[in-house]
């Protein structure tokens, strides 16, 4: 490292739920700005926040796209999180839609964007938003598996079968994302969850690290390390490699965790991510609504066939309730 790398470590415990944590975010050796943006922290309500933020554009808008992106989230959660995975949506849709707006008002910044990767812990649940192609893995009895789907041109011809792994890492058209926040009006976000053991690990990472690394070599490195350590080993390592982009790298190990009930249900299925549209409308919003529905006495109430008609039959039992003290006088 040219200077001296500064990393942000904490172990938070909150009734229960123990964490500790390290992050860090570098330059490298090629780009002149550090595009990349990162978070990790508590919040209120007894939870812990990790987000990556790998920004996109000409001059200086990839460094505001990303700051713009964990500053958004970051602020919405401070304000509503009672529904976490709803939270994580109308976060998302607040910030592309500033970032957007922004980038339209703002000469010479067409273009801009960031990817978005989030991590929201909670006792036993981790809620994973994902837009672009930083990563998010987790290492689990020692084993690393890569837990959010590269949003990029190469990682959809890997799903297609047009390409192999070997082939997509080293194709000319690797760094081409798909989906990126702050581009368009609409974007896709990625939405699943992790059920939290003790002893887990969890990786989150821009695409400057993951490139420079295989699968192997991050879990080795993380098992055989704090997360302090691993993170200054992945960043200075980075670095020896000639660090072609901007590097970021924030890990996570879950101390302990306590099991508490949610006010929305988990999905049964926790490998696969519900990639929702997320725009103007609420219809995304909605959507996440069905796939993590609300739990408790009002949200049943709501399921039940007479709910859409309730003002209607209101107004009939108040009718009748007239009608008998008039019938009685």
């Amino acid at each position: 490292m040219r200077e001296q790398l500064a990393i942000t470590t904490d172990n938070v415990s909150q009734s229960g739920f123990e964490v500790e944590f390290a992050g860090a975010s570098d330059v490298g050796r090629v780009r002149k700005v550090n595009q990349d943006s990162y978070f990790i922290g508590p919040l209120q309500k007894q939870s812990v926040m990790a987000i990556v933020a790998d920004g996109m554009g000409g001059h200086e808008n990839g460094e505001v796209a990303s700051r713009m992106a964990v500053e958004g989230i970051i602020e919405h959660f401070q304000e509503d999180s009672a529904h976490t995975p709803v939270a994580i949506a109308e976060a998302v849709k607040t910030t592309n839609s500033d970032i957007y707006n922004f980038a339209t008002k703002s000469t010479g910044s067409n273009g801009m964007g960031t990817t978005l990767t989030l991590l929201y812990m909670q006792d036993q649940v981790g809620l994973i938003g994902h837009v672009g192609d930083s990563r998010a893995y987790l290492v689990r009895e020692g084993k690393i598996q890569q837990i959010t789907n590269d949003h990029s041109w190469v990682a959809d011809r890997v799903r297609q079968g047009v390409l192999t792994e070997f082939e997509a890492k080293n194709h000319h058209w690797r760094n081409v994302i798909t989906n990126a926040l702050g581009t368009t009006k609409e974007v896709r976000l990625d939405l699943s969850h992790v059920n939290l053991q003790q002893g887990d690990r969890i990786l989150m990472c821009s695409d400057g690290i993951s490139t420079l690394f295989s699968d192997e070599e991050l879990e080795n490195t993380i098992n055989t390390s704090t997360p302090e350590e691993a993170v200054k080993f992945l960043m200075a390592e980075a670095d020896e490699r000639g660090s072609p982009d901007n590097t970021t790298t924030l890990i996570i190990h879950i101390l302990n965790t306590v099991s508490r009930p949610k006010s929305y249900k988990l999905p049964e299925d926790n490998t696969v991510a519900h990639s929702i549209k997320i725009n103007d409308s609420m219809q995304g919003i909605r959507k996440i609504e069905e796939v993590y529905p609300t739990v408790g006495f009002m949200a049943n109430i709501r399921k039940q066939a007479w709910y859409p008609f309730r003002f209607w039959l209101l107004g009939c039992l108040s009718l009748f309730l007239i009608l008998l003290m008039i019938i009685n006088r």
